[in-house]
């Protein structure tokens, strides 16, 4: 994924393993981390509060660090902000749809009207999933339930007559 966003001010929320970001378009968003810090063991020294409060904007607001040796980049913390907001899907959420409906990506593209290969960077985290893909995964996950359910409805009529 690429982004030209950048962080203009960052500001820790008190008590919380969460950040007040500013990003260069001028959107702010407060980003929920304690979930984030745990994923990942690297950033485990981070779940010290006090250290957690020295959060600041790295070099041309390309990151935000603490100390000399922990970072977070500008486009991870855009990525979360924007799902923890619904302003996209996760991408996780994206591979669940596709796993909970067996489906391939060549299968999804062809059901979502997409290419191939903006589903493979939608399910691989390669781009942002815009909200009209969740909500039309919403939308084919719901018409596939009620055809089956009318299917199995047909079907259990026979067997009962």
């Amino acid at each position: 994924m690429t982004s030209k966003v950048r962080i203009q001010s960052v500001e820790p929320v008190a008590g919380q393993h969460a950040l007040q970001v500013e990003f260069s378009n001028r959107k702010r968003y407060t980003v929920r981390l304690a979930e984030y810090i745990r994923s990942f063991p690297v950033l485990e020294p981070l779940e010290d509060l006090e250290l957690f409060r020295t959060a600041q904007v790295g070099e041309w607001g390309f990151d935000v660090t603490w100390d000399d040796d922990l970072e977070l980049a500008a486009t991870t913390l855009h990525r979360l902000a924007l799902e923890q907001a619904g302003e996209v899907m996760p991408t996780q959420a994206f591979k669940q749809w596709l796993a909970a409906n067996q489906l391939s990506l060549t299968t999804a593209a062809v059901e979502l009207g997409f290419t191939r290969r903006t589903i493979t960077a939608y399910s691989s985290g390669a781009a942002l999933i815009p909200k009209h893909v969740a909500l039309a995964c919403k939308g084919w996950e719901y018409e596939h339930k009620a055809v089956a359910g009318k299917a199995e409805g047909k079907k259990a009529r026979r067997a009962a007559g």
